[in-house]
């Protein structure tokens, strides 16, 4: 009888060793998890708009004697833009006895971040920064009188400059096709000049040169076409897990 027991015993035992072979042996020849690929978004540029400030060339209308341009270019890498701006100025007051002239350009540059991308609407909702710079030469004459007459004074600066940094706002909504419509806000800050005789008083792309003022806001409204570039491949990438 005993014999029999120890018999059951054993063949239970090897039974239960076979089943724990079978079960480490499982764990480890378990396959490695396939390769995963995930997409990586590019960055691109998708596109780039290209306009015209209409708020500078209206201003024709209501200032006489003043007259300026003022173009913009983005580039977009959905969430953000990068922005570039260029324009003209030139100024012209005529009085008796008083003349002045301010002839420049300028121009901004500086990164954007877009809060309402959509591949499909492409529009814009934004807050950015510019760094800026004017170059300008500007003129003045006038006559003083006094107990000895009549004085005629001339004072000039050639080759004068400005620059500042600018904090932004503003939007850029599809109206038709490639046609978008939007504004810029500026606040215009840090402004430095380099002059000869005479303190300017107009600085091409930043305003009134005011004494005892150094920051200024500004306003820009556009009208853009927006140039798509072709999609180009997806960039893929074999990531391990």
């Amino acid at each position: 009888m005993l014999r029999y027991i120890v018999s059951i015993l054993l063949f239970f035992s090897v039974v239960a060793g076979f089943c724990q072979i079978d079960t480490d042996t499982s764990e480890v020849r378990k396959p490695k998890p396939p390769k995963v690929k995930k997409e990586l978004e590019e960055f691109i540029p998708t596109g780039v708009r290209l306009g015209v400030d209409l708020y500078s060339v209206g201003r024709r209308l209501w200032e006489d004697g003043k007259t300026s341009s003022e173009f913009q270019l983005d580039v977009d890498f959905r969430h953000y833009l990068l922005v570039f701006e260029y324009g003209t100025s030139n100024l012209e007051e005529v009085s008796s006895g008083f003349a002045y002239t301010n002839n420049g350009s300028y121009f901004r540059i500086g990164p954007e971040i877009n809060f309402l991308y959509s591949p499909t609407s492409l529009n814009v909702i934004s807050v950015g920064f510019r760094y800026a710079s004017s170059s300008f030469d500007d003129f003045l004459s006038y006559k003083t009188e006094d107990a000895f007459g009549t004085t005629q004074i001339v004072a000039n600066n050639k080759n004068s400059s400005a620059n500042w940094v600018e904090f932004t706002t503003g939007t850029r909504v599809k109206l038709w096709k490639g046609l978008f419509m939007g504004f810029t806000l500026r606040y215009k800050f840090l402004k430095k000049v380099k002059f000869d005789d005479l303190e300017p008083f107009i600085i091409p792309g930043f305003g009134e040169n005011r004494l005892d003022d150094t920051d200024q806001f500004g306003f820009s409204y556009y009208l853009m076409w927006r140039f798509g570039f072709k999609k180009k491949a997806k960039v893929k990438e074999l990531v391990e897990d």
